[in-house]
């Protein structure tokens, strides 16, 4: 048998051991490089992240401080809550225990889903806020059915609830998440995305006492973000209690005068200047914001003509008629240019070059003094005490003495400070000179002039207690958790009017004469048993020639139609209250507000008046026609 040929040259194995080893050479160095760049270059951070994969830095929630009345009542309270956390990571399967979590508390599983991938976008150690304010039921089932139902965890924590519903809502203010912004603010250093912080009232002005500082607790958890072991933890420090100097039933009598009309009601004790009571009006209720509010309850809040989110009494910039004749007459004591028996002729107007000033009393009052300047309300004769002061003479006093135009902090961060007018400001606003003839409106309370109604009652109460400007206040004191004093807050005096005490005595008894003695203006402010004083006041809020355009009509639209004040104090002879009320576009203050105030400080006195006793034509006034009609 013959041996087999081959054709053609042999094969060359040489060449293709020799690319094999060169391939190998190649993946081994990329293997080493790799090994390289993993353990020296980025070892630390992966070492880091290692140690994180199984250490859990974890928050420990905080009791936020509670907020009482001037007698201890709880105002606001915390309420226990179960949050349902969930522990993001490769294991989590958001679909499977969105479904499994959905049958148990019959929710929405494409709801739970959505909110589940919303958390699992930005993968963390740290457990996060899944569901809120889940029932005893729900944690029930949850712990009796937890197979299958691995990185979740159950928190206790609160919520903040108000103890009686609508209670002075623009003091006590609500919660919401912390914004960005906030973040990167002193007040909220050290909290995080997702905290709940006060967004308005004492619960915002007020934050650094009340938040408290949260806890942690360090654990080893396994791949599933079950627990393993607590290594460390740090006990959470319960924020500060408050003690307000606010008189619950003054403030729901307060309230319930207001009822659904445009106003707002101060009521404060001119020895120390705190605030027994504040109430704005339109309201809202405190309890749509627990929890949440939601978007649609936002919007018809925010949309609404009507502002019921604004703070009338320490917010509102209003014209203040002729309650500011108070603090014009001590202005003009003080600096000398009147004295209580100067006395000016009022035949119905004052006319400056080719202008016309008019009073309120058209046939004019004749010889006026002081006391019936203040008694009748006479704008003549504060015309005449404005030409002799000078808008910055005018300007500087009242701001010294009164605190107007400027913010003096009432722990609201919707205190706003008003406007008193003078030559650089217009030179500022409008780029033109004072023309002389802008000072007399001024001095009557009208033209530029703006004022709160804190700020009104500011004044009465100088008046009142012979010359002391305090700076008002809401906080009586501040306690810790376990209602141990930490600090007494006293009465802080800003200026000291130096003014003859005889001269204050004589705008005292002027005040007295308003409310008491024939042709007085506030005669409606009287209250049986107590000696009431007090000034009316009716400010416009369009020009003259335009409100005479609409009354010439017949009806005037509300939102032309003047403000009506009425502030007032008592005891006469040892003031220990003043109520200042102001009532939005409804007409004379003697005839609309005066009696309003009368019906607080009857409550004042006779601690038997609450507003379950008051009838409900009180109660509940009346909305002012075209309230909701003609804007």
């Amino acid at each position: 048998m013959s041996a087999p040929s081959f054709s053609g040259a042999p094969p060359d194995f040489g060449s293709q051991l020799a690319w094999l080893k060169v391939f190998c050479f190649l993946v081994l160095s990329a293997l080493i490089l790799r090994l390289w760049y993993l353990q020296i270059v980025t070892g630390e951070e992966h070492r880091l992240t290692s140690e994180k994969n199984h250490t859990s830095l974890i928050d420990i929630p905080t009791q936020r401080g509670l907020i009482m009345d001037r007698m201890g009542q709880v105002l606001v309270e915390n309420q226990i809550n179960y949050d349902l956390l969930v522990t993001p990571g490769p294991t989590l399967k958001p679909r499977d225990l969105s479904l499994k979590v959905a049958q148990l508390l019959g929710r929405d599983p494409l709801e739970l889903e959505k909110k589940l991938g919303a958390l699992t976008k930005k993968p963390s150690p740290n457990p996060q806020v899944w569901l809120s304010g889940l029932t005893r039921a729900d944690l029930a089932l949850l712990k009796t059915r937890h197979a299958g139902l691995n990185g979740i965890s159950i928190e206790v924590n609160s919520l903040r609830r108000p103890t009686m519903p609508n209670f002075a809502p623009h003091v006590i203010g609500y919660l919401g998440e912390i914004s960005g912004k906030q973040l990167k603010e002193e007040p909220y250093l050290g909290l995080k995305p997702g905290d709940l912080v006060g967004q308005s009232g004492l619960e915002q002005g007020l934050e650094s006492l009340l938040h408290g500082q949260k806890g942690q607790r360090l654990t080893t958890v396994d791949s599933q973000g079950r627990v393993l072991d607590e290594l460390k933890v740090d006990y959470p420090q319960p924020g500060y209690n408050l003690k307000l100097t606010l008189d619950s039933r003054l403030q729901r009598v307060s309230q319930a005068l207001l009822g659904e009309k445009a106003g707002a009601i101060v009521v404060m004790d001119p020895r120390n200047f705190e605030i027994l009571a504040l109430a704005s009006s339109p309201t809202f209720d405190l309890n749509d914001f627990v929890g949440g509010v939601s978007a649609e309850r936002w919007k018809t809040l925010n949309e609404d003509p009507f502002r019921p989110m604004e703070n009338r009494a320490v917010g509102g910039q209003y014209p203040p008629g002729s309650t500011f004749k108070i603090a014009m007459a001590l202005t003009a004591l003080n600096e000398g240019v009147i004295t209580p028996e100067t006395t000016f002729s009022c035949g119905g107007a004052l006319f400056l070059g080719n202008s016309r000033f008019g009073c309120w009393a058209r046939g004019g009052h004749g010889a006026v003094n002081l006391k019936r300047s203040l008694k009748e309300s006479c704008d003549v004769y504060y015309y005449e005490v404005g030409r002799r002061l000078g808008i910055d003479r005018l300007a500087n006093g009242v701001r010294r003495h009164f605190g107007l135009g400027r913010v003096l902090g009432v722990d609201l961060n919707t205190e706003r400070a008003g406007l008193v007018p003078d030559q650089a400001w217009k030179l500022r606003r409008f780029g033109k000179p004072w023309n002389f003839g802008e000072t007399l409106p001024v001095a009557i309370g009208q033209g530029y002039l703006l004022t709160t109604p804190l700020q009104v009652a500011q004044y009465t109460a100088v008046a009142a207690n012979g010359g002391v400007l305090y700076r008002p206040r809401l906080v009586k004191e501040v306690l810790d958790y376990q209602g141990r004093l930490i600090n007494r807050i006293e009465p802080t005096v800003i200026n000291r009017l130096e003014l003859r005490p005889d001269y204050i005595e004589a705008v005292r008894k002027s005040l007295d004469a308003v409310v008491n003695e024939p042709g007085g203006t506030g005669r409606r402010g009287q209250l049986a048993g107590v000696r009431v004083a007090g000034k009316t006041g009716t400010s416009q809020v369009i020009s003259l020639s335009r409100y005479q355009i609409y009354a010439r009509g017949g009806v005037l639209p509300w939102k032309y139609r003047e403000h009506a004040w009425f502030t007032a104090y008592a005891p006469v002879d040892n003031p220990e209250v003043v109520v200042t009320v102001l009532l939005e576009h409804s007409g004379g203050g003697g005839a609309n507000a005066a009696p309003l105030a009368a019906k607080l400080l009857n409550a004042y006195f006779d601690a038997s008046v609450d507003t379950r006793l008051m009838p409900p034509n009180q109660a509940q006034p009346d909305k002012p026609t075209g309230w909701k009609g003609d804007l």
